[in-house]
């Protein structure tokens, strides 16, 4: 457990230092600016109906929570870890509408973060419900699949 509560303040340190490393758009074109927050606003949409539709399955833990179901509708039905796309979307956005190198660095060591943790929630779904296999040979794990149906 000290090792899932690790990734989740690793997520949070990496997420303040995205938001501390942007630059305010300063001299970035208009439209640059506004691709980046139609991509945060997508991500903070997806977000929110990510988190509704997991429910009491929520948690910030990549261990999923005890007598939880495996969800697979919402966006759930197409991915994986919507949330993790979520924040994705959420701190690629910032970082195109401002700008910074920080925020870059940030927003690629995320990924992997993201990515670590999602290997790691899979495996203990897959340990919790069987059918966990089919649903992950058919999402994909941040992208939808497509053709795979």
């Amino acid at each position: 457990m000290n090792r899932d509560r690790a990734l989740v303040a690793a997520q949070f340190a990496l997420l303040a230092v995205i938001l501390a490393g942007g630059q305010r758009g300063r001299g970035r074109p208009r439209l640059v600016q506004m691709t980046g927050s139609v991509l945060s606003a997508g991500g903070l949409g997806l977000l929110v109906w990510s988190g509704r539709t997991l429910g009491r399955n929520l948690t910030p833990l990549p261990t999923p929570v005890a007598g939880g179901s495996l969800v697979q509708r919402g966006p759930y039905r197409h991915v994986r870890h919507p949330i993790y796309t979520a924040l994705l979307l959420l701190a690629g956005g910032w970082t195109v509408a401002r700008g910074g190198w920080t925020s870059a660095a940030g927003t690629l060591l995320l990924a992997g973060l993201l990515r670590h943790k999602a290997r790691i929630e899979d495996a203990a779904l897959a340990g919790r419900h069987p059918d966990h296999a089919a649903y992950r040979a058919r999402t994909g794990a941040f992208l939808p699949r497509h053709g795979r149906r």
